[in-house]
């Protein structure tokens, strides 16, 4: 299949929208980011946020948020020094625009995805945060807490975080995908 129209563009500066959802009357929105081998499970997740919680997800593609970082510092730059110029927008801030949570989900640090955040100050970063460990691709997801369960209920945190929605809405979601809330986090390993 070719490649959609202007999507080149994007892989170049680092970020293209990957799927969309339909927004219909009532849902919430949030706006999922994907990396490498973690977009499946962000795929996952944004169905069982459509299909469960009402929640509209939009599904964005990173291929580099090292290169989204260096545009928007170069843009600021350039703000900085012609002051009397229309200040110039980051390619990141003109593609995502600044409302709602934001979760960018990916198998790096999530320090990675936080260098973007004086730009996208919504964004919540899940990573692979921790020491290495052997085990099953599942299995690992898991345990980072980059999975499909674990992209859901930090939307939901993020938008109860937002005012949007309850924390039972949250809680209920904890209990039915089977995150355990007591596990010691993987960063501190």
């Amino acid at each position: 299949a070719p490649m959609p129209e202007g999507i080149e563009d994007g892989i170049i500066h680092g970020l293209y929208p990957f799927r969309k959802t339909e927004v219909k009357k009532g849902m919430h929105e949030v706006t999922l980011l994907g990396s490498g081998s973690i977009l499946m499970e962000v795929l996952k997740a944004q169905e069982m946020l459509a299909k469960d919680y009402d929640v509209a997800a939009d599904v964005w593609n990173v291929t580099s948020y090292t290169e989204l970082r260096r545009e928007a510092l170069e843009v600021e730059r350039w703000n900085m020094l012609h002051p009397m110029e229309k200040p110039r927008v980051p390619y990141i801030v003109n593609q995502l625009g600044v409302k709602g949570p934001i979760i960018a989900a990916s198998d790096w640090m999530k320090i990675l995805a936080d260098q973007i955040v004086r730009w996208v100050p919504n964004l919540y970063a899940l990573g692979t945060d921790g020491f290495g460990r052997s085990d099953s691709r599942v299995a690992l997801r898991k345990y980072f807490e980059v999975d499909a369960a674990s992209i859901v209920v930090a939307s939901l945190s993020q938008l109860m975080k937002h005012g949007k929605i309850e924390p039972k809405t949250v809680q209920k979601a904890i209990e039915a995908l089977g995150v355990n809330p007591e596990k010691q986090s993987q960063t501190l390993f």
